[in-house]
């Protein structure tokens, strides 16, 4: 494993349990066995490492999702594909999910750097052809987005309060059908 690679891996194990603030960048090269100075040489700041991570964490996510996608799927079905997959990863990964919890309520946040992932353009063009098609509610895309991440998040939450329905998924069908009723188009 190469030394980015390395600290990346070790600073998002250390946000998880520690938070931000909590992390020095300090704990984090040492945890890694790497010096200070080879830690600033791939990441100058702290704010550099954590947006590194957040995109490392979207890319490996909108990789897992483009996997699932499958050619004339609806719109709906593309939309659940999405969401499932989101929900799997981050129960999989619950590092990921607390860092992407700390990092979308800090001030390391940037709208700019979520809108501009390929992961979330991916999203809001879909929302963009659920518009056009009439399929879901004419709001902005970024809400459309947005309204479903925190369904992921509820989703993922709930799931981890009662682990005996992470397997039932009849159950995560109807969570499914929560989400999708907020960003569906009501006649």
């Amino acid at each position: 494993m190469d030394k980015r690679t390395l600290l990346m891996n070790t600073a998002r194990e250390l946000f998880a349990e520690n938070g931000f603030y909590g992390t020095a960048t300090a704990r984090i090269a040492k945890d890694a066995r790497v010096s200070n100075g080879i830690l600033f040489h791939y990441f100058p700041t702290k704010k550099d490492l954590i947006h590194a991570l957040y995109n490392d964490l979207k890319d490996r996510i909108f990789n897992y999702s483009n996997e699932q996608i499958y050619k004339g799927a609806t719109l709906k079905e593309s939309v659940y594909t999405l969401w499932l997959a989101a929900v799997e990863w981050y129960l999989e990964n619950p590092a990921d999910f607390l860092f992407m919890q700390q990092f979308e309520n800090s001030p390391y946040y940037n709208q700019q750097l979520e809108e501009g992932h390929r992961y979330v353009q991916m999203t809001k063009e879909l929302a963009e052809k659920g518009i056009e098609n009439r399929v879901l509610r004419s709001m902005p895309p970024f809400l459309i987005y947005r309204t479903m991440a925190g369904m992921v998040e509820t989703s993922v939450r709930y799931l981890r309060l009662y682990p005996e329905l992470e397997g039932d998924n009849e159950f995560k069908n109807k969570l499914f059908e929560m989400a999708w009723d907020a960003i569906r188009k009501m006649d």
